[in-house]
């Protein structure tokens, strides 16, 4: 069987340990990259992205490739381009187009509406792809396999969801050589990606877990671990393989087992001994834990504050932890030398003016290496969603908008509204970064973040924060950006072809 797998700009995991299965049991896997020049979750220029569209040239080449299954893994920000990138493929070639991802698994009765899409898998995809693609080998489809939905006729078969893979270990390694074949950018610049667990113990109201965790109930455990020796054995092949520099756990809760971090520290410091970056959860930030980060070498953590409304967190944003906690943790990790990124949402509902430069005036003092700002954006099922919904907090068009993945402002970049006021607040909280302390009080006591300008766009802020910015996670991010837009720039423009 030959399976072709359609990626955005980004690289997924889910879709290397599909690919690496599927090979496993003798299958064959290509993967065929947009690199959404100019229309990425950042960077948005309609006439450069037409200038610069891949998309035709992705239709050729799958063509060519004549796969027996088409997969496309999707989050919401895509979901649009998506359809789009189906409907022109459904057009040369019938070949069955299987949808995966977090968004179909959110909506997916909205999602089959889409009549170009065949099939689509909920939640976890390794063994429903497998059981897919051996059925699609004997020449007659396995109606009855779990997480995947079929369009036959005009009726929709609903497959319940299998339970969630207890052992990750009994995975083979993820084929990071997938995505490192499709585009040069992905290892140029030494960054590697991986994650050591999956799933999370909290559900916050703004995240994709908050209906995960309702989807799954009675599945399994919300958190699976892989064992120090599986994690240590991926990154000694890889390492020796490419050129690594920095490596990038994505876990939700890295080191939340504390005698895994232990054993993790370890071994990671005698046989890989390369910087990487992690995201905890303040709870699972400790001295020893911290200990344990520093002895293996962690460059940098990346912590969710999200409010220092501690009324907002609980009751909004579900995040059941007081503010102590949270500057314990943020010291603790300073203490240890070691870069302190956080992440904080404005626009949440019933969120005052008071509350955002109380945030500022917190920031100011403990002063971490980068303040992530976002402004609220809503994102199917989860219970931020439902609440917004329920409260008229989001008007019924705006849901359904919401729900189908129209009109999506990037998170990154902007949210559900907008303001000039925000916009405002967020050039304050970029400048605190920057800024030493006395000048940064200054500002915030003359109120002077009013003169701010509010005429450039949320995108622009970001850009240009990011080109100021000199934490290590922001330079290796703006290698890779750079990287991806020249190769695929010079590739457009002097119609080179794919070695």
């Amino acid at each position: 069987m030959k399976i072709a797998f359609i990626n955005d700009s980004s690289q997924q995991l889910g879709i290397q340990y599909m690919s690496a299965v599927l090979k496993q049991h003798g299958h064959e896997v290509k993967l065929f990259m947009d690199p959404q020049l100019f229309a990425d979750d950042v960077i948005q220029i309609n006439s450069l992205g037409k200038l610069f569209n891949y998309e035709n040239k992705i239709v050729k080449d799958v063509k060519e490739f004549s796969p027996d299954l088409i997969g496309i893994s999707i989050v919401t920000d895509f979901y649009q381009w998506a359809c789009n990138i189906a409907q022109k493929i459904k057009a040369e070639i019938d070949t069955p187009i299987i949808v995966g991802g977090i968004h179909p698994t959110s909506v997916p009765d909205r999602v089959m509406n889409n009549k170009n899409f065949d099939m689509l898998c909920i939640g976890e995809g390794e063994f429903a792809m497998l059981e897919l693609a051996n059925s699609l080998e004997k020449g007659a489809i396995d109606y009855s396999i779990k997480n995947i939905w079929f369009r036959k006729g005009e009726e929709i078969i609903r497959n319940e969801v299998r339970p969630l893979i207890s052992d990750l270990d009994a995975l083979p390694m993820p084929d990071t050589d997938l995505y490192y074949s499709a585009s040069p950018h992905f290892n140029r610049t030494g960054l590697y990606i991986t994650m050591t667990s999956r799933g999370c113990s909290n559900a916050c109201s703004y995240c994709c877990h908050s209906y995960l965790h309702e989807l799954y109930k009675g599945k399994g455990p919300t958190v699976r671990q892989r064992s120090v020796n599986s994690v240590i054995e991926e990154l000694d092949l890889n390492t020796n393989k490419h050129k690594i520099k920095f490596i990038a756990f994505m876990d939700n809760c890295f080191g939340y087992d504390l005698n895994w971090l232990k054993e993790f520290a370890r071994e990671y410091k005698e046989k890989i001994g390369i910087k990487f970056w992690c995201i905890m959860h303040p709870n699972d930030v400790t001295e020893e834990s911290v200990h344990y980060l520093k002895e293996a070498g962690c460059h940098t953590v990346d912590m969710g504050v999200q409010s220092w409304n501690e009324d907002l967190r609980k009751n909004i944003l579900f995040r059941n932890i007081d503010n102590q906690t949270m500057e314990n943790a943020i010291q603790l990790i300073k203490d240890a030398n070691i870069e302190i990124m956080t992440d904080s949402i404005f626009d949440l509902p019933n969120q005052t003016d008071e509350d955002i430069l109380k945030s500022a005036e917190k920031y100011i003092e403990i002063k971490p290496k980068r303040i992530y700002f976002y402004m609220l954006r809503h994102y199917p099922n989860t219970k931020m969603t439902r609440m917004a919904y329920d409260n008229n907090w989001l008007s019924k068009d705006r849901y359904e908008e919401v729900m189908d993945a129209h009109n999506v402002t990037s998170f990154s970049v902007g949210g559900d509204n907008v303001s000039k006021k925000l916009i405002k607040y967020q050039i304050l909280f970029y400048l605190i970064d920057l800024l030493p302390k006395d000048i940064s009080r200054f500002i915030l006591k003359k109120k002077l973040y009013k003169y701010f300008p509010s005429f450039i766009g949320p995108a622009l802020v970001v850009i240009l924060r990011n080109l100021l910015a000199f934490d290590m996670n922001a330079r290796l991010q703006r290698a890779w950006t750079i990287n991806r837009y020249f190769h695929f720039t010079v590739k457009k423009t002097f119609n080179l072809k794919d070695k």
